[in-house]
């Protein structure tokens, strides 16, 4: 009974923080295009990158915003072998930002050409 109790207990906390961490917030401003992917490379597990650009300007070129960040999620205080008790929740925070000029000669090859006004994308 209480090894049902507690797989119930660990299937909720598990779904609980399924839920949180699948949430991603990716909303793009009127005048801006968005792109959300998982963020490359091996230590940065659970991290996510923002890529958004504003519109071109006149010679072509545009403004790109880069965020390295990682959802909100719960933290477990500790863990045995079927279950998890006590934590806390944790909210998003900005590992690394950068705003930098960019024209499609420049546009970094791990990284999508402009994003049109108003488009967004998660992946």
């Amino acid at each position: 009974m209480r090894r049902g109790l507690a797989l119930i207990v660990y299937g909720a906390i598990l779904a609980g923080v399924g839920t949180v961490w699948a949430a991603g917030t990716a909303k793009a401003s009127p005048n801006v295009g968005c792109e959300t992917i998982a963020a490359p490379g091996l230590l940065a597990w659970g991290q996510k990158r923002t890529i958004c650009d504003s519109p071109r300007n006149a010679d072509g070129s545009w403004w790109r915003t880069r965020q390295y960040w990682t959802p909100a999620h719960y933290v477990p205080v500790s863990c045995y072998r079927w279950s998890c008790s006590g934590g806390y929740p944790v909210g998003d925070s900005v590992a690394r930002y950068e705003e930098y000029p960019v024209t499609d000669a420049t546009v970094l090859p791990d990284e999508p050409g402009w994003l049109p006004t108003g488009s967004v994308a998660i992946r």
